[in-house]
């Protein structure tokens, strides 16, 4: 069968693992560092939960940092509740392919490549994103968006290949290796990067 970097030459999509700047226009996105960086700590708190770390230290931990007001009404219910579903925390555990993306976005991950591989969380816990109870002014001060060409460049990879993968998934000829769950939480992100929707409501359209 198929696979993934096969198929994205196939249509045209770059394959490498960095993009190119992309020449010409460059678009001005809506959201700022510091709200890319805010909303990276927010799902690494929501994704810690997912994955059965207790909530009321990170609740607390967002509080005293002055963050929780930024947490969306969808990820405060999460954390605020006693009992969360299989299905919710799932759900919210992906989130972690959508952080990695926005650390990403702030230069912070070297690369995204083709959605074939899950993010390395290893390194996202203990190398990147500052531990459980740390003071986060470094890293939301130091926080710095990439060139808006090479943002724009893996924004447009991203879209052509979420369309292409919609619609083949139809007809059953998706690439063997292309993960659907890690490409979704990527296109998320560069949603709400566009800034047209909050991250509750970020609908990824083909």
């Amino acid at each position: 069968m198929v696979k993934t970097n096969a198929w994205a030459k196939s249509l045209g999509i770059p394959s490498e693992e960095q993009l190119p700047l992309e020449d010409g226009f460059s678009p001005v996105y809506k959201r700022t560092a510091r709200e890319v960086a805010v909303r990276s700590l927010i799902l690494q708190g929501v994704v810690a939960v997912a994955s059965g770390v207790g909530p009321e230290p990170i609740v607390a931990w967002f509080r005293d940092q002055f963050i929780w007001d930024q947490a969306t009404p969808k990820e405060k219910a999460f954390l605020s509740k006693k009992k969360r579903s299989a299905e919710r925390r799932a759900i919210m555990a992906w989130h972690m392919e959508a952080e990695w993306t926005l650390l990403w976005m702030m230069g912070k991950v070297p690369a995204l490549g083709l959605p074939t591989k899950l993010c390395d969380s290893r390194r996202l816990v203990e190398e990147i994103v500052p531990p459980l109870g740390a003071d986060l002014g470094d890293f939301l001060a130091s926080a710095e968006l990439r060139e808006p060409g090479l943002l724009l460049a893996e924004d447009e990879r991203t879209y052509n290949l979420w369309c292409h993968a919609q619609k083949d998934k139809k007809t059953r000829t998706l690439p063997s290796d292309l993960n659907l769950d890690v490409l979704y939480e990527r296109r998320y992100a560069f949603e709400w990067l566009d800034g047209n929707q909050d991250w509750d409501d970020v609908t990824c359209d083909a």
